[in-house]
């Protein structure tokens, strides 16, 4: 399962490693199984017709290793315990982008998606602390820094796997060569790593939206309880709905040719001096647990 960490380049990864004919992984984005109550509570047998019975038989999967992923849900311990009680020999993989590109990354992403409604990405910092103490759930995607010490989760995932069930991958790696980083990784799971998954396309680009009221209010109806949502999920198999969706998201994706421009802005140049200052203490404590030199991270 890849657990993390968002906007480091897991739905990349997630495809590419989907191409070896002997894995078999869901359509949907991530696999929300053991992070949300309401679908755990329902049992896997549940989430197994829901996220990966399709096209395929029952005996043709049982037959493939099952990859899934959710970014969120190595910092839950909570979470992390859920996905050991259902299989303690399951393989972990994180990948782990410079922080401070990766939490100015997740701000915009959450605006395009209508999860933040904060303007500055500065103001967003400054409201991060109140709304973990809120709910870290409610606010998951919106916790920019907090998202982004990774040393304290990777330390709990060697504790509670084994360092050789844990695989931690630099998006830096992934970008370098990402065949590479896939066959190293089809090794690890015990199937043949002479195939040569086709690398090109990238997932979850930036991008800025065309209306961010509209995002908003297709993510708030996407959540609710609505009568009408609840009618369309009935009438429509879980992979229509999600692609669905995506459909109608990146419709609302400004074009790379529209005057107001497609991708966010540089990051503020200050801020950026200081979020490098916060995170490395942390990026110090996780170069020393990988034993692996990470001087981009801190400069």
């Amino acid at each position: 399962m890849i657990v993390g960490a968002q906007k480091a380049g897991t739905s990349s990864l997630l495809r590419y490693l989907a191409q070896h004919p002997d894995i078999h992984t869901h359509a949907q984005p991530e696999m929300t199984f053991f992070l949300q109550a309401r679908e755990y509570t329902r049992g896997y047998e549940w989430a197994f017709e829901k996220y990966f019975v399709g096209q395929d038989s029952h005996d043709e999967i049982q037959e493939k290793r099952l990859i899934a992923k959710n970014v969120m849900v190595m910092h839950s311990p909570e979470v992390m315990q859920r996905i050991y009680e259902h299989n303690p020999h399951i393989h972990i993989v994180v990948l782990l982008r410079e922080p401070v590109a990766r939490a100015y990354s997740a701000y915009w992403w959450a605006r395009r998606r209508g999860w933040e409604n904060i303007k500055t990405y500065e103001e967003a910092l400054a409201a991060e602390e109140a709304r973990l103490n809120e709910d870290w759930f409610k606010w998951r995607q919106c916790a920019y820094q907090y998202n982004g010490i990774y040393y304290p989760h990777v330390k709990n995932l060697i504790t509670q796997f084994g360092a050789s069930r844990v695989h931690c991958v630099l998006t830096d790696d992934l970008k370098d060569n990402a065949a590479v980083v896939c066959q190293q990784l089809f090794e690890r799971i015990g199937i043949s790593a002479d195939f040569s998954p086709t690398i090109g396309e990238r997932h979850n680009q930036a991008a800025l939206p065309r209306s961010e009221k509209f995002n908003l209010f297709f993510t708030q109806f996407l959540a609710s309880h609505n009568p009408l949502r609840r009618a369309i999920r009935k009438l429509l198999p879980d992979a229509t709905a999600y692609k669905l969706r995506k459909a109608v998201l990146d419709w609302n994706d400004r074009s790379p040719t529209e005057n107001m421009g497609s991708v966010p802005p540089p990051i503020n140049p200050q801020t950026r001096e200081r979020q490098m200052a916060y995170f490395q203490p942390f990026n110090d404590q996780l170069a020393a647990l990988l034993d692996r030199h990470l001087p981009s991270w801190n400069s």
